[in-house]
């Protein structure tokens, strides 16, 4: 198990840089748009990226990964330290931290059990998004295939590197709505592949004390007046509710296959001290902050809501847009919400499990 290398601000920047350059990867500003001959999933496309779902069960493995977001703030990197044991999970540590809360396990299996690739699943990929086979290239010294996704206007969403040795995934890049913005970059810099690696002395698992309840009981809790939307803009579906078993929060998980948000739900008004910090959006009473990952907080008709997710900052205004907003005319902080509720979120990432620590 690797020791936390002290990374600092500049110098991650620049490792950012010269990493996306020196493997082959478009900047933001010189992102190519892709052709596609067919609207057609490619099967070879669709076996790769299950095979990809599926490796992480059977192939443990240590790496750093670097992780960047783009948005209104500019760029936003971390660097993480992952070392995973196909049967129990991954230990997660944040390069360059020294706090003691900078490392987090992530059980294998505890985010669901439908494949995902990169946090997104696998099933609603393949629904909302054109999968193309683009053959064989390599990185980080790895034979490797590509494989694309592509909106239905043809645009390129996403871009896959999984490796053809393992298929475990390697690198992923999405796009925005123009198929040319990079707005996000997941990369391994290094990868070794273990035999039979067992985790010890396990750090604090994330999450906890949450429960699964399924989109079976979504009416239920209409009724009770939660705000439970099936669909969001940008083709995002529900497709799992968590309740925090000791505060009562309830978390909606929406994907898309490739971008990911929460939106989690607390009785209570919200505590001005959860946004020290925030900025404003367009729409009024809502708090913002862009990074990784991005964080939209406002209170309306006595439920707090916080949204959290991957989301390009233009959609992201388009899903706040979605749910009700209702500025109240006098606000008592009865109950804090904000940095916690990363803390008991049920997240769709393993680098999510640090949610606290980037965003």
């Amino acid at each position: 198990m690797s020791t936390p290398r002290l990374v600092g601000p500049a110098r991650l920047a620049v490792l950012v840089s010269t990493v996306l350059i020196g493997i082959g990867l478009p900047l933001p500003a010189t992102a190519a748009p892709a052709p596609a001959a067919s609207r057609e999933d490619a099967p070879l496309a669709v076996s790769w990226l299950e095979r990809a779902a599926a490796a992480p069960d059977h192939i443990s493995y240590h790496g750093t990964q670097i992780v960047t977001s783009w948005g209104p703030q500019g760029s936003s990197s971390a660097m993480l330290d992952i070392v995973h044991a196909a049967a129990q999970g991954s230990e997660i540590s944040l390069v360059g931290s020294g706090s003691s809360d900078a490392k987090s396990f992530v059980q294998r299996g505890i985010q669901g059990h439908s494949p995902a690739v990169d946090g997104g699943p696998l099933a609603l990929l393949k629904a909302t998004y054109q999968l193309v086979y683009r053959c064989c290239t390599d990185t980080i010294g790895r034979a490797a295939v590509l494989v694309e996704a592509l909106r239905g206007d043809q645009t390129l969403a996403a871009r896959f590197w999984i490796d053809q040795a393992t298929g475990l995934l390697l690198q992923r890049q999405l796009f925005a709505a123009d198929g040319e913005a990079l707005v996000r970059a997941t990369v391994f810099t290094d990868l070794e592949i273990e035999n039979g690696e067992f985790l010890g002395h396990l750090p604090p698992m994330l999450p906890g004390g949450s429960d699964s309840m399924g989109i079976g009981g979504v009416d239920g809790l209409r009724t009770q007046g939660w705000t439970c939307t099936s669909e969001l803009p940008a083709s995002l579906e529900l497709y799992d509710v968590h309740q925090d078993t000791a505060a009562g929060v309830l978390q909606f998980s929406y994907s898309d296959g490739l971008f990911n948000v929460s939106l989690f739900q607390q009785r209570g008004a919200l505590d001005p001290k959860a946004v020290a910090g925030y900025g404003t959006m367009g729409t009024p009473g809502v708090h913002v902050r862009y990074g990784i990952p991005s964080y939209a907080v406002w209170s309306s008709g006595g439920i707090v809501y916080t949204l959290v997710g991957d989301l390009p900052p233009d959609v992201l205004a388009r899903v706040v847009e979605a749910f009700p907003h209702e500025v109240p005319a006098r606000v008592t902080p009865v109950r804090r919400m904000g940095t916690g509720l990363a803390r008991i979120a049920t997240w769709l990432t393993p680098m999510s499990a640090l949610s606290w620590k980037l965003g």
